[in-house]
């Protein structure tokens, strides 16, 4: 059952003290170049066009790192950002060539394959899906199994994106079947958490920093936790990729400068993440407005620093994991004898590593 959710005042959220932002820290997305579809992938192989899910999810930290940190610049690269709220639109982007590199889960590229377009992820930035699954104490005080959900609403960012694919293959790994609940779709992480906060939904399968703002609130329990490596590999049989750097064939092909730049850039602020502390976090931090404070900020990203890539590789067992998830949805959906090998090119990755010596 599919629910759309009307537009819900902002005015007790907004009341956060914004004083609470470090000084001097500046709005990173906007300072980007952050325009709406349709755009012209560029044909100057140092300038990219990236298209991305919810600006304010820290599941694109390390993207935001790289701008935030010069890395992209030092490599003679300038990025335009595209945000999209629809995934399939973000395919359709991706498909149409009016962007250059699409930023999404790796199941992502095998369902573009299917679809007959030739995508390859180039780098890995998060070993998980990222995603959690929060219950409101309120409506749902005894949860102790995913039956508990029967009938219950509950709300995501995205439909027929990533995140409903993942909590669909938990509730069949539960025995629950994906219409044995009441779906409802939000336009924006505001609009999620607010719904979270009266009870509107009975739970809410969200990435950071909303989860770690509600729950640091008592708002939700979390119940299933993909940010980390132990339940992801509970649920799916080993790691399942989270977002990855999506391109086409064919740019890999005529603009491997280009891509290398990418993947360079990436793999350097995965490097800088790894060891990053508090403070290091703190001076470069992503003016978020789902964020209340510095505190919550630090919190979200410690609740998802075990998921982000190590180095960027995609190894096949991640692969694998993907295609038996995409399977169970749908047996018909992706054929045996589909060449999944071709979705992966680590070639990049390893180059930026030997360089940056991880």
């Amino acid at each position: 059952m599919l629910i759309s959710m009307p537009d819900l005042p902002m005015t007790d959220f907004f009341s956060v003290h914004r004083r609470q932002w470090l000084m001097g820290c500046s709005a990173l997305l906007a300072s980007l170049t952050l325009t709406h579809l349709p755009v012209k992938a560029s044909p100057d192989k140092s300038r990219l066009t990236l298209v991305f899910d919810d600006r304010t999810s820290l599941s694109h930290l390390p993207l935001l790192l790289a701008e935030q940190l010069g890395f992209f610049k030092a490599e003679g690269l300038e990025i335009e950002w595209v945000e999209q709220s629809s995934q399939p639109a973000a395919m359709a982007s991706l498909m149409q060539a009016t962007a250059d590199v699409m930023c999404a889960s790796y199941d992502t590229a095998l369902l573009l394959k299917q679809k007959g377009f030739d995508a390859v992820c180039i780098a890995q930035i998060a070993r998980t899906p990222q995603w959690a699954l929060g219950v409101s104490s309120k409506n749902v005080p005894n949860f102790k199994t995913m039956a508990d959900l029967s009938g219950k609403r509950i709300g995501l960012m995205d439909a027929e994106g990533s995140a409903q694919r993942c909590l669909s293959f938990s509730m069949l790994r539960s025995g629950l079947q994906p219409n044995d609940i009441q779906w409802v779709y939000f336009n924006s992480s505001l609009h999620a958490m607010v719904a979270a906060r009266s009870g509107t939904v009975d739970a809410l399968f969200a990435s950071d920093p909303v989860m770690t703002a509600l729950e640091k609130k008592d708002d939700l329990t979390v119940v299933r936790n993909w940010r980390t490596l132990k339940q992801t590999q509970q649920v799916f049989g080993g790691l399942l990729s989270g977002n990855c750097l999506l391109v086409s064939q064919a740019l890999v092909q005529q603009q491997p400068e280009a891509c290398q730049a990418m993947v360079s850039a990436v793999v350097r602020s995965l490097k800088w993440l790894k060891t990053a502390g508090p403070s290091d976090l703190l001076r470069y931090m992503v003016d978020n407005p789902v964020v209340p404070d510095r505190l919550v900020y630090l919190n979200a990203i410690d609740n998802l620093r075990e998921s982000f890539s190590l180095d960027g590789l995609l190894l096949p067992e991640a692969q694998q994991v993907s295609l038996r998830m995409l399977r169970l949805l749908d047996p018909k959906l992706l054929s045996a004898t589909l060449a999944w090998q071709g979705t992966v090119n680590n070639d990049f990755v390893r180059k930026a590593k030997q360089r940056f010596r991880m």
